[in-house]
């Protein structure tokens, strides 16, 4: 074969000059002679067409992005696994002590911070119905469900950042690439949480966990739409729709958690398995969650036509709408992504768009159903405070006059101190008494009295 004949003659020019790659202890020679047989033409290909010379091979490569992703695609369609990990410790050891690019970071932020945000919204949204309402309702529980399966693939994100989610496929440890998480028990959640195997088990585990969330979100939604409005006809559409939703999320799931028989065969390589094609099953997913979302924009809009609401409370109802559409937008966002994605051969690397824009989708829709919880909570915040103010104002005085002498001289008030909380020494004697002044809230139940004579 002539790539057979290039790489002997390449393989007897590195021996003579491998003195020359002063960069690197081991020389291109040694990498190549170690090199499996499926992998030598792929390196020998790219070393050519990236004009890379032989006294300064691994500066040319190391350097050079776009030319080991060629190699690592040719490996890849190439060799099998075993080969893959073999070829991928050979370029490790050639560009060992160069900077490679890492998103690590990049993916951990928002791996925290957007879950943080969300479980913080649920939370007071739960407490909001508990002070308010004075109970729960199944909305809330179905977002707290939700939220649980949001907090499990923030844990799975993080596990893998710390493996090597963010960096290109290349530079991954070999011995890493093999720990990013199995699903060995598809029936026990805890141990796909825990269970480490191929890398290709973080793409299997967080599309189911996907499925489940952003299903969940819009679930909570959707009863929450059913609880408010009474309309016999809107009750019927919100039915037809949970309907939908219970049927089409089992049947996501399950042809995710079995779309290769027997399952070993989508992350083992070396298992040829009957598979589904899943990124036409992705493809169908992310479609029926934009018209999904859509069709629950869409839902209350004649129903709140139909109301006669102040300025305030349009405003709010658009914040919501706005906010709802953006979940849309990242919906649309991640299908580009996911097409760009299905065409990678570096998967840790490219994922980080995809995930990106997965997790803005999923804790936008959870906050997005929430928020309404939240408006009679953020309406007690200021008279919380105000009470939480005047408690904290009488229990001074009591603590004052407890600690005050009936006699003596006069008291000395700090600079914070307000004049209508200062003590008065009596004319006739000397003895410190304390002018009560009207608490805020009297005073603003005097005022709404007031207002309401007026007509305001």
């Amino acid at each position: 074969m002539p790539w057979l004949i290039v790489s002997t003659c390449f393989l007897l020019a590195t021996a003579a000059l491998s003195q020359a790659a002063a960069t690197n202890s081991t020389s291109p020679s040694e990498l190549l002679a170690n090199a499996p047989e499926c992998a030598i033409s792929c390196i020998v290909d790219g070393f050519m067409d990236g004009g890379c010379s032989l006294a300064k091979a691994a500066d040319c490569v190391c350097t050079n992005t776009t030319l080991q992703a060629h190699v690592s695609q040719c490996v890849q369609t190439s060799c099998i696994y075993e080969d893959q990990v073999a070829a991928a410790q050979i370029s490790r050891d050639l560009c060992r002590g160069y900077p490679i690019e890492d998103r690590r970071s990049s993916t951990r932020i928002p791996a925290i911070v957007l879950p943080a945000i969300t479980i913080a919204v649920v939370l007071l949204r739960c407490i909001s119905r508990i002070a308010v309402a004075k109970g729960m309702w199944w909305d809330d529980w179905i977002a707290l469900v939700t939220t649980f399966f949001l907090f499990a693939s923030g844990v799975i994100a993080l596990i893998n950042h710390r493996i090597g989610f963010g960096l290109h496929y290349w530079d991954i440890d070999p011995g890493k690439a093999t720990t990013i998480l199995q699903v060995r028990r598809p029936l026990d959640l805890l141990r796909w949480l825990v269970i480490a195997n191929r890398s290709k088990q973080i793409f299997y585990a967080a599309q189911m966990i996907y499925v489940l969330v952003i299903t969940g979100a819009k679930a909570a939604l959707c009863a929450f739409y059913a609880r408010v409005f009474s309309h016999q006809r809107f009750r019927l559409a919100t039915n037809i729709f949970l309907t939908c939703l219970a049927i089409q999320t089992p049947l996501f799931v399950f042809l995710i958690m079995f779309q290769c028989i027997p399952i070993q065969a989508v992350w083992d390589r070396s298992i040829h398995g009957r598979c589904l094609n899943i990124t036409a099953i992705s493809y169908a997913g992310a479609a029926v969650t934009i018209i999904e979302d859509l069709i629950l924009i869409a839902m209350p809009i004649p129903e709140l036509m139909k109301l006669q609401l102040g300025l305030k409370k349009k405003l709010a109802v658009v914040f919501l709408f706005g906010f709802g559409s953006f979940a849309i937008i990242a919906s649309i966002i991640r299908l580009k992504y996911m097409v760009m994605f299905s065409r990678s051969y570096d998967p840790t690397y490219d994922f980080f768009e995809v995930n990106l824009w997965s997790g803005i989708e999923v804790n936008t829709a959870i906050i997005c159903g929430s928020l309404p919880a939240l408006f009679p909570l953020l309406k007690k915040l200021p008279g919380f405070f105000k009470a939480l103010k005047n408690t904290l104002e009488g229990t001074w005085r009591k603590i004052w006059n407890i600690s005050t002498p009936s006699t003596g001289a006069k008291q000395t008030w700090g600079a914070g101190t307000s004049a209508s909380e200062a003590p008065k020494e009596d004319s006739h004697t000397s003895t410190i008494v304390f002018v009560e002044s009207p608490t805020e809230t009297e005073v603003s139940m005097a005022s709404s009295r007031e207002s309401r004579k007026l007509g305001i």
